[in-house]
């Protein structure tokens, strides 16, 4: 039976880790091992300077979780590099509250877990539910058990991971799966400056919730049209097409 770990980027309070793990159960064995707390947008982070500590603690359906004070790349490290008596065959990251589109994938501690998986050489899934406020994980618990499922028969490309975000709409209403490339966000952040109780400013980065172009193609234009969006991102981020064309510059020439 294939090992799979199970982690997200919302903490060990996370309401979708029970359905997800039990619908993952009927593909593998699952390890459950998350942050302590809430680690979104906080990107692919390596904790270095301090220590990081693991404990288990018991979901509430009685399964033992593994929980760190680490990001949810460090969960996924320390169960490869020893923590679990048995390595995974394959990391799932999530389910998240609210997607992960475009260039939000470089913010999402969803999408860097699954990374994380990916730098060890396994196959990983990033998972997102486009709503945050819905607690209904079902239908994107059962999609990412089927994906799951095929990838174990047919792996991954190496260094490669699938950023998935599913709909939040009845289930009725999903319109089916595309595979997709990454859109393009349009962010609305704005600076809020105040005073502390001693009169120094601090600053919060808010604004509204990003948007994004719906290009037919793209996940954003996927979720704009109720489908599943399924989309093979590739660790390798070099642009080859400027890098030929960077040869014609003669940069080493002076």
């Amino acid at each position: 039976m294939k090992h799979i770990l199970l982690t997200n980027d919302d903490g060990i309070y996370s309401p979708s880790i029970p359905v997800l793990r039990e619908a993952l159960a009927r593909v593998g064995e699952v390890t459950v091992f998350v942050p302590s707390h809430n680690w979104s947008a906080a990107g692919h982070t390596k904790t270095m300077h301090k220590p990081l500590r693991v404990h288990k603690v018991k979901l509430d359906d009685g399964t033992v979780a593994y929980t760190s004070n680490g990001a949810p790349s460090d969960c996924v490290a320390l169960a490869m590099l020893g923590i679990l008596s048995r390595k995974p065959d394959l990391v799932v990251s999530g389910i998240n509250q609210g997607a992960n589109l475009g260039q939000d994938i470089t913010y999402s501690g969803t999408v860097a877990a699954a990374m994380e998986g990916v730098i060890f050489g396994l196959p990983a899934i990033a998972v997102s539910l486009d709503s945050f406020e819905s607690q209904d994980f079902s239908y994107a618990a059962e999609f990412t058990a089927h994906l799951v499922n095929i990838i174990l028969v047919r792996g991954l490309p190496p260094g490669v991971l699938l950023n998935v975000n599913v709909p939040a709409v009845p289930r009725e209403q999903i319109r089916g799966v595309v595979i997709t490339r990454l859109g393009k966000r349009i962010y609305s952040d704005v600076l809020v400056e105040r005073k502390d109780p001693r009169g120094r400013n601090y600053y919060w980065i808010g604004g509204e919730p990003p948007s994004g172009v719906i290009e037919e193609g793209t996940d954003i234009w996927a979720l704009a049209n109720n489908y599943i969006s399924v989309t093979p991102l590739h660790m390798d981020m070099t642009d080859y097409r400027l890098l030929r064309e960077m040869k014609k510059w003669g940069i080493g020439k002076r």
